[in-house]
């Protein structure tokens, strides 16, 4: 059976398409220092430098993600276990791209300076908005954990407020039970010593996996810093 024209046309277009995307790969990490800034394409089989004690995360067009941990000096050639799709890529790229639909309260330093590990943790460090599982445990982060602090937590809609002991040397503590967390709210907080006071716009988002599509959905719900943590998550996933 013969397809009509305008069928073989669009799938000619779609395969071009997926071939020009196939050797492609997104930088997901701050590698600026080095030549290689975060949202930046670098092209399958190109040679890298990587520098000793730095690290080059990438995603590729099938969403596999690749690390490269240096010193590394050679070809960068993409995972290739899957098939390209030009719609990751894009995904992708609208993460990174810090001038895409930043909403109110978000942070503007998304992906830029000390992050947290995982990406389902509340970052306390500057003002941001925040995707959270309810049903899970809910944990705060600080950047440096070295001292003992205490952190007291205000829901400003209502002035509700709890606080928290946070031992030295913890990274992480849980969200204080006193405090219910509630979509589309934003909580203060002060941890002593701090000179700031951020605000966190939290939103009921779960992150369902760490995969490209989940860190769609937090950076469309506008976590963007957690978006960019996920996919950091998924390149070390290809660690080398």
């Amino acid at each position: 059976m013969r397809l009509p024209a305008v069928v073989v046309l669009a799938l000619v277009a779609a395969s071009v398409a997926s071939n020009a995307w196939a050797g492609e790969l997104l930088v997901v990490s701050d590698s600026a220092g080095f030549g290689f800034a975060r949202g930046s394409v670098v092209e399958d089989g190109t040679s890298v430098k990587v520098p000793a004690g730095e690290r080059l995360a990438l995603i590729d067009a099938s969403g596999r993600g690749l690390t490269l941990r240096g010193p590394y000096d050679g070809p960068l050639h993409a995972p290739q276990t899957g098939a390209p799709q030009a719609a990751v890529l894009a995904a992708v790229k609208a993460i990174l791209d810090p001038g895409v639909n930043t909403p109110v309260g978000a942070s503007r330093k998304a992906g830029e300076g000390p992050q947290p590990p995982d990406p389902r943790l509340v970052d306390i460090s500057d003002d941001a908005t925040v995707c959270v599982d309810a049903g899970e445990t809910v944990r705060l982060w600080r950047p440096t954990p070295t001292r003992r602090a205490t952190v007291f937590v205000t829901r400003l809609s209502t002035g509700e407020r709890a606080e928290s002991e946070w031992p030295a040397n913890e990274a992480t503590i849980a969200w204080p039970d006193k405090l219910k967390i509630a979509d589309g709210e934003s909580y203060q907080f002060a941890l002593t010593g701090a000179l700031t006071k951020p605000r966190v716009l939290v939103k009921l988002v779960p992150p369902v996996d760490t995969s490209i599509a989940s860190a769609k959905r937090l950076a469309d719900a506008g976590c963007r810093n957690q978006a960019v943590t996920m996919l950091e998550a998924i390149a070390a996933a290809g660690d080398r």
